[in-house]
């Protein structure tokens, strides 16, 4: 299970700290709702890239176990997106880039394929949108819409908040992979349009 938390810090500062950042402490279970006293465990860490537009920083990423449960929990950094090692600014930065036709530094087979992610989560993003209360209507020009919410989202203010408030959406999250349990993986594909 996967806990977003705002350290309030940038990737910088949180790799300087390694692993005396400030993890936060839990009353009960996110998982089983059991009281975590005596049941929620640190587990150790684990280690991953955080790649911004100057830097691939190593940083921790703490772990909890529910002896309850069972259930290992990741306190994942508000900065960075699951699965994905490319921290959450610059992946909108990139994105942002390559939708206007702007050349970006970097594996251009890495970039087509985020970009091809990021046009089949077009339709969770626009009901985001729909949900918060915007009227938006949906063209078949994926490449217009693609540029039209990724404006919407830098106009949300920083991508992190964008990213905490959307998360969690239609149980899923920006840039992560819709699975429908209903269906099988042969006919799980999601695509735009």
């Amino acid at each position: 299970m996967i806990i977003l938390h705002d350290f309030e810090i940038g990737i910088e500062e949180y790799e300087a700290r390694g692993k005396n950042n400030s993890f936060p402490a839990f009353d009960r279970c996110p998982n089983c709702q059991c009281i975590a006293q005596g049941n929620v465990h640190r587990n150790g860490f684990y280690w991953r890239y955080g790649i911004t537009e100057e830097k691939e920083l190593y940083i921790p990423i703490c772990r909890f176990r529910c002896l309850g449960c069972t259930v290992t929990i990741s306190i994942l950094p508000s900065f960075l997106i699951p699965y994905f090692q490319h921290t959450l600014d610059w992946m909108v930065v990139r994105l942002s880039k390559v939708l206007k036709g702007k050349k970006i530094k970097g594996s251009r087979q890495q970039l087509e394929q985020h970009k091809k992610r990021y046009y089949e989560r077009i339709h969770w993003i626009h009901s985001f949108f729909m949900d918060l209360g915007y009227k938006l209507g949906f063209t078949q020009d994926i490449r217009k819409e693609a540029q039209k919410y990724m404006t919407m989202i830098q106009d949300f203010g920083k991508s992190t908040s964008f990213f905490r408030r959307s998360w969690g959406h239609l149980s899923s999250y920006f840039m992560g992979k819709l699975i429908l349990p209903y269906l099988s993986s042969k006919k799980n594909n999601i695509h735009p349009t």
